[in-house]
């Protein structure tokens, strides 16, 4: 047995007080004999011994009635198990993700979150250290607070874009280094946001509670995302936009109207029908005006989950790639024709021993193919053209001489080639996360016919931290590896495109390889980003401009932070894009580009977690650390009440105090002495 109270047992000694008057009122009598009164000698002594057994019984009553007393007040109970203690540390996390604007009988889901919120902080003494976890992760409530700042906190509690999963939220409240914690999880349990089966282990000092919310069952259609089939795009001229529309209730829904928005200006609009739990794609054909940069949106008319309604986007025209192919002596076919065909994408030159240094400078990207000894002053407009956001692959020569060659790696600053290697070995490994092949497959590589290599050059790596390996070979070989210098890239292969090397020319994977080395290098955009804790944007118009950069709307105005990675200049928006739609992008004032942004689509699907279904989760994990709690404000009370009280006694020991005090009264006035 525990005390909420224990301080107060010291008033225990207040027994004694009782004790003491009982013993000072024992008279001592002087007894006088006479001849006579033998009969009265035994009531006498008959009398005397009813007193003396009343007066110990007032006594123990008045004992145990200011023991129960003491009791009530230092309030014993018996914890739930032998680990638990109360605890004054509470984190309550509050599910303000857009799911949360869904209704029930009882009103508005984040509103009802709230209160519960509001409950469990009254539950607990307000001297308790108190934590506020939301979707957003805010700083400011990293440290602990009273009763009545977590109270102003909830209040300012509003829906948000982000969303958090279960490991997330426990994760952060971890970080906070607190033992012996309470933990509230209050939400709607959306299996696709909140992956409760991510949690596998909880801190055992930490008491875990899932509140869930129910909300009605309602339809939902949701725009998942728009694209378009083609890289390509210049004024006046004809383009097919696709979009994705799934609808996530059991129920048919006919003539759906869709609008497609373009330049402020309603361009088109059709209807469209799906059944149950249907996925459908459907597309506009239009033509683009004389505009440099198309902004639009394909939007629908759906409640009452509304936030997924609009997809924005936009269509920006195309730069050619300008590509300069160093050859030794006479062009590669393979390179040629991928590249020279497509004239709507790239200009394309070959060249050999006449380099025009100042024509580096308008380059995007530039292929040294079997060079083998660069002069002084080309290496330095390599350098130069790197440094600027440039971007070169190089192709070793055929029977090199390693020496005068690696000395051009070095100036280059960049790996070397160790001597030739006639094992062959097949490519087995390709850096699917890298940019270059990010999104070329479609799900997991497997069985799939790699690259042949016959005799290469191991690439001697001396600095790997601006060194990625793009392909590798099954025996841990690089066969592409890609190095980050400045604003600029170098990509080096460890053989040429020759037969008796490899056979990679001739391989598919050489496409979208070269392709993409080409297209990154100016910087080639998504139509759209997708809000998210970690976003990032980059510009193409940004590259050569040294003014401070802002992205704006009519609401606000973010000065992002920039950064070189793999090259490439992002600018980070540290959280501030809340909101979907196009935003533009202005130095000194004038605007130079534009970005739409949309929701993540990932609680559009209303698959929430049934009691029983979180009841099978916590059985399967084996964690006891978790409760459950499912009705409303007042079980919740309770169930925060007995797990931080546990059994309580001092209701009990309160009856048993006025019982032993009646007793006492009862005593005194109805037994003779």
């Amino acid at each position: 047995m525990r005390y909420q109270n224990p301080q107060l047992l010291y008033f225990l000694f207040a027994i004694a007080i009782p004790i003491l008057i009982h013993l000072f009122n024992f008279r001592k009598h002087k007894t006088i004999y006479f001849s006579s009164i033998r009969f009265l000698k035994e009531i006498k002594e008959d009398k005397r011994k009813r007193s003396n057994l009343k007066n110990l019984l007032i006594l123990l009553s008045r004992i145990l009635a200011i023991f129960f007393l003491v009791m009530v007040f230092a309030k014993p109970f018996i914890p739930l198990n032998k680990e638990h203690k109360p605890t004054k540390n509470i984190f309550i996390y509050v599910d303000n993700s857009f799911s949360m604007d869904a209704e029930n009988e009882n009103g508005n889901l984040l509103a009802q979150a709230k209160e519960k919120a509001r409950s469990i902080c009254k539950s607990y003494p307000t001297e308790s250290n108190f934590w506020l976890i939301t979707n957003d992760f805010l700083a400011k409530y990293n440290k602990s607070v009273n009763a009545n700042a977590i109270e102003n906190y909830i209040d300012e509690i509003s829906a948000t874009v982000y969303s958090k999963n279960l490991t997330q939220i426990v994760n952060r409240q971890t970080s906070a280094n607190t033992k012996n914690s309470h933990l509230y999880i209050i939400s709607d349990m959306q299996n696709s946001s909140l992956q409760v089966e991510s949690l596998n282990i909880i801190d055992s000092t930490t008491t875990l509670f899932l509140v869930p919310l129910t909300a009605n069952k309602n339809k939902n259609l949701s725009i998942d995302s728009c694209w378009v089939n083609s890289p390509v795009f210049s004024t006046e001229k004809e383009v097919t936009l696709f979009a994705s529309i799934n609808n996530h209730s059991d129920k048919n829904i006919n003539d759906q109207a869709v609008f497609l928005e373009l330049n402020g200006k309603q361009k088109s609009q059709q209807y469209i029908s799906l059944k149950a739990k249907e996925h459908k794609t459907f597309s506009f054909t239009f033509l683009t005006d004389n505009s440099t940069m198309q902004v639009g949106v394909i939007k629908i008319n759906d409640h009452p989950i509304t936030f997924d309604n609009n997809c924005y986007f936009t269509l920006k025209n195309t730069k050619k790639v300008n590509i300069l192919c160093v050859n030794k002596i006479d062009h590669n076919t393979a390179i040629t024709a991928l590249f020279a065909e497509d004239t709507l994408l790239f200009n394309f030159k070959n060249t050999s021993n006449n380099i025009n240094f100042n024509a580096i400078k308008q380059q995007n990207f530039i292929i040294i193919n079997e060079l083998e000894d660069l002069s002084s002053g080309l290496i330095n407009s390599l350098n130069v053209f790197v440094k600027n956001g440039g971007s070169i692959a190089l192709f070793p020569p055929m029977n090199a001489n390693l020496s005068i060659y690696n000395k051009t790696l070095k100036q280059l600053q960049i790996s070397t080639l160790s001597e030739l290697n006639i094992s062959k070995s097949a490519i087995d490994k390709i850096n699917i996360n890298h940019p270059i092949y990010k999104y070329v497959f479609e799900g997991k590589l497997a069985k799939i016919n790699y690259p042949q290599v016959n005799q290469y050059h191991q690439i001697i790596t001396t600095n790997k931290s601006n060194s990625i390996a793009l392909l590798t070979q099954e025996n841990k070989d690089v066969f592409l590896e890609v190095f980050s210098k400045e604003k600029g890239l170098i990509y080096l292969f460890n053989s040429p495109l020759e037969s008796t090397y490899n056979n990679f020319s001739k391989h598919a994977l050489f496409v979208p390889t070269l392709l993409n080395m080409a297209t990154s290098s100016v910087r080639v955009e998504s139509i759209y980003n997708t809000i998210s804790s970690e976003d990032y944007f980059s510009s193409s118009e940004i590259q050569n401009n040294t003014g401070i950069v802002h992205l704006k709307n009519e609401k606000i105005d973010i000065i992002p932070t920039q950064k070189t990675h793999l090259g490439k200049q992002i600018f980070f928006t540290h959280n501030q894009i809340t909101e979907n739609g196009i935003y533009s992008i202005e130095v000194d004032e004038k605007k130079i580009d534009a970005i739409a942004y949309n929701y993540a689509t990932v609680e559009s699907a209303t698959n929430t977690l049934s009691i029983r279904e979180l009841e099978k989760w916590k059985s399967s994990i084996g964690l006891e650390n978790i409760l459950i709690i499912n009705g409303n404000t007042a079980d919740l009370i309770a169930t925060i009440t007995k797990t931080q009280k546990g059994k309580e006694f001092w209701k009990i020991a309160l009856i048993l105090a006025l019982l032993f005090f009646a007793t006492e009264i009862l005593l005194i006035k109805l037994i003779k002495s």
